[in-house]
């Protein structure tokens, strides 16, 4: 074997122009697959770093919702502390809730990304401390009553110096002075992918973390995650019919209480048909998650195209190089040695060259991964940790591909080149015209490249035009030279009436800045795939079903909001500064609604079917004899709300001054000059009203529109990049197997001019041979194309998978690539000179 492999390099370096272009195509191929299996691992494959993570199961109450939501996967409070005692499947359960918090400490604060935990989320996931000690249960026992906090250890690594002495120190959260206690193992910082924890903070202490709502005992607030180890036996299938009896008789409490004194028939019924599910826990949830799996999928599947089609080129390198063995390989058949000894020859050959292009494609791996996360999947805070380092898994899957890309490339080879006839070969005769296997086969090889290849490309096609038709969308309104940022003042101890007071003078300020044309706040960033609904009852509106109601998406916004941004008034009028009247609409201290909202025109075609919605009158809720205060002075032109991929949803606006709470809010500000002259000033005006309520996820909306894309623009990149590298490969195979095929037929050619064959004739009977493998090809891969493009339906926008313009194109383009290729030989097969073709060996 030694012997072997020392003759095996001694080979490829005999021939460096092959090894080199071998090489470079593995290089290229398995360098590809695992820069995006470097991706996907850390992002849809990681389990979480604690104990038996596959033990974890999450819970999900699906269902009606009656009363508040906060996120998805939620529970109310108080249902998570029944489930917690009164359950026979796990061992225990814990719950979490993510919420921004801002942290003082050495006389600077910064927003920091906080996890409100009970005493048990440690002890349950089998998390250790680096240093100090956790939360226990006793930690989890009076509101307010356990000031204390648990940094990660990421967080105390960058903050704190890695300090030993920073247990038992102070630190300021929220205004808030609270004890550190301790730090989290290395790796961990929390459950969710994207939203990575810095601090955790007992449950107990959530009215320090959120001083505008307080719902640990409130069971119509769902906004916990709740997390259980089971028991050793115990499936998902089997804890969701264990919990599910207990979950029902939870309901038909709730549903008896005084909460419900008004609720309607239809809403009662559809509450009872809530459901508790159990999902795996192992991996935590992650929003995040969930909008890149399918993106980082289709790209693992277009990179395995892209490695097939290397493997196929480097197929055809070898045969063509085996060609030229075969006096070799007879000699040694003729010798003695036997195929098998050959064929290991051959093996480890390839082994070698797909070694060298494993470590190359490594390195190559690494620089895409930085070059990747920079530009599609930029770090925000630390809320998305990915590195492109590869660890032990990345190892072992590079070297899995590398071997069976081997195996892969050098297999018909391999059988070829073992199977001379010895005596023919060995005699010193010039063949006429051959046709072999080889050339058969490396032809098969070409038109598999060009089927590949054109499903690439129509891929390639589908993703841009979908990024193109979002880009031309926009979203309602000019995002140029508009810029965003946000603020909370409650955070720091600022009450209602004082924060509203804050942000009324911060637009003031702001407007007097020299550049600075309209400035406003608004409680939801739009644009940013969140969102606030609320279900509204519509004053003279007769529902066509029951359940039929408004539920708009809301925002809370000061006047000028839609100058700002750039959106007419359709009917009525904005909110001016004398709109913060509001009215009591029900028993508890909760129930107030301002006087004046503003719908979109969406919202007043659905529920007004033609009628003036100027001075009719809305409701917060949808229970019978709801009171509907909010008279409708506005009527605004349709904009996007989460994303550009929505619909425009139904929206209502209604004042922030009018407002029973107000909480952080988004600053707008349009400009008249370059935004980055502006940017230092805003930073300067916040710092003047109060230098420590910080400012983050400052941006221009043009970037934030381009991070909406994030994904699109991924996927459009990479498939291009990867359809042209294909493209590329297919046109060189195709360039290689006509350039041999001519070689091998000098001689008849030689003998058909010498009879008088033109030009002309030459170039068509080597260019008809190119027609039938691009023609092969692309009767292949269209029909392939169009079955598997189903699968991306969901990734497209404004397009179908089936669309003719991108197919026509994708063909087009690979034909006349592949024309171009297979012309080059038949042009120079048509200048052969007669004379010396005749003396060809």
């Amino acid at each position: 074997m030694g012997t072997d492999l020392r003759y095996a390099i001694r080979a490829l370096r005999k021939w460096p122009v092959f090894t080199l272009v071998a090489v470079l195509s593995l290089t290229l191929g398995i360098g590809a697959n695992t820069a995006i299996f470097t991706l996907l691992d850390q992002v849809l494959l990681r389990l979480l770093p604690v104990q038996q993570p596959e033990r974890l199961a999450q819970l999900r109450v699906r269902g009606m919702v009656y009363g508040n939501n906060w996120g998805w996967n939620a529970m109310s409070y108080p249902m998570y502390k029944d489930f917690k005692e009164h359950n026979e499947v796990f061992t225990g359960m814990f719950c979490r809730f993510p919420i921004p918090a801002n942290l003082s400490a050495g006389g600077e604060t910064e927003r920091v990304q906080a996890d409100l935990v009970s005493g048990s989320f440690f002890h349950v996931l089998g998390v250790q401390p680096a240093l100090g000690r956790l939360f226990t249960e006793a930690d989890d026992r009076d509101p307010g009553g356990h000031p204390l906090v648990v940094l990660s250890y990421e967080y105390w690594r960058s903050r704190f110096g890695s300090r030993a002495d920073v247990i038992n120190q102070t630190v300021l959260i929220n205004g808030r002075n609270m004890t550190v206690v301790g730090v989290a193992q290395p790796g961990f910082d929390g459950v969710e992918l994207g939203s990575a924890a810095k601090i955790f903070v007992p449950m107990m202490m959530k009215k320090t973390l959120t001083p505008q709502w307080d719902a640990l005992n409130d069971r119509r607030w769902r906004w916990v995650n709740a997390y259980g180890r089971m028991k050793p036996g115990v499936t998902l299938q089997s804890a969701q019919a264990s919990l599910q009896p207990f979950m029902h008789s939870m309901l038909e409490m709730e549903v008896k209480a005084p909460d419900f004194r008004n609720a309607s028939a239809y809403d009662r019924q559809q509450f009872l048909k809530t459901w508790i599910q159990v999902l795996p826990g192992s991996q935590g949830r992650s929003y995040t998650r969930e909008t890149l799996s399918t993106p980082l999928w289709v790209l693992m599947a277009i990179t395995g195209v892209v490695l097939l089609i290397a493997c196929a080129n480097l197929a055809n390198l070898l045969l063509a190089r085996a060609a030229g063995r075969q006096r070799e390989i007879a000699v040694r058949l003729a010798l003695g040695a036997s195929r098998w000894q050959i064929g290991r020859q051959l093996i480890l050959e390839s082994l070698s060259l797909s070694m060298l292009g494993g470590a190359a494609g490594l390195a190559f791996a690494y620089w895409a991964d930085e070059l990747l996360l920079a530009i599609f999947i930029p770090s925000s805070g630390g809320g998305l940790i990915i590195t492109p380092a590869p660890d032990l898994r990345v190892l072992l899957f590079t070297l899995a591909i590398t071997i069976l890309t081997s195996l892969l490339f050098s297999l018909a080879p391999m059988l070829q080149s073992t199977r001379p006839d010895v005596a023919s070969t060995l005699k010193d005769q010039a063949g006429g015209v051959i046709t072999g296997g080889h050339v058969g086969l490396r032809k098969a090889l070409v038109a598999s490249q060009v089927a590949l290849s054109m499903l690439l490309l129509i891929g390639a096609g589908l993703f841009a035009r979908s990024l193109a038709n979002l880009r031309q969308l926009g979203p309602g309104f000019p995002a140029e030279r508009l810029i965003g940022f946000a603020i909370d003042p409650t955070l720091n101890g600022y009450d209602t009436a004082r924060a509203k007071n804050l942000y009324r003078q911060l637009t003031e300020n702001l407007r007097a800045v020299p550049g600075v044309t309209a400035t406003s706040v608004a409680a939801m960033r739009i644009l940013e795939d969140n969102e606030w609904d609320s279900g509204m009852t519509v004053e003279g509106y007769t529902p066509k079903k029951a359940g039929d109601h408004a539920e708009p998406l809301m925002n809370s916004i000061s006047p000028g909001y839609f100058e700002t941004l750039g959106v007419p008034i359709l009917a009525g009028r904005d909110f001016n500064w004398s709109d913060r009247q509001e009215v009591k609409t029900g028993d508890t201290e909760d129930d107030y609604s301002p006087t004046a909202i503003i719908i979109n025109e969406k919202f007043a075609k659905k529920f007004f079917e033609g009628r003036n919605p100027i001075g009719r009158h809305l409701g917060f809720g949808t229970d019978p004899g709801t009171k509907t205060p909010m008279e409708i002075i506005g009527v605004v032109k349709d904009i996007k709300y989460q994303n550009l991929r929505e619909e425009i949803p139904e929206q209502a606006f209604i004042p922030y001054l009018g407002a029973h709470f107000s909480g952080g809010m988004t600053v707008y500000v349009r400009t008249a000059l370059d935004p980055d002259r502006i940017i230092p000033l805003l930073r300067a005006k916040v710092r003047e009203l109060d230098p420590n309520v910080p400012i983050y996820a400052l941006r221009t909306t043009e970037a934030q529109l381009s991070n909406s894309l994030r994904n699109e623009r991924l996927i459009a990149s990479l498939s291009a990049t990867f359809g042209f590298l294909a493209t590329l490969l297919a046109t060189i195979g195709l360039y290689g197997v006509m350039a041999y095929a001519v070689t091998r037929r000098t001689r008849e050619i030689g003998i058909r001019m010498a009879l008088g064959a033109l030009q002309g004739n030459v170039v068509w009977m080597v260019m008809r041979e190119v027609l039938l493998l691009i023609a092969i090809g692309v009767g292949v891969g269209l029909p392939a194309a169009l079955a598997l493009t189903r699968l991306i339906r969901s990734q497209l926008y404004g397009l179908t998978p089936y669309d003719p313009p991108t197919l026509a194109l994708a063909a087009l383009a690979l034909c006349a690539v592949a024309c171009l290729a297979g012309y080059l030989p038949a042009l120079r097969a048509s200048r052969v000179d007669p004379l010396h073709a005749l003396r060809y060996e």
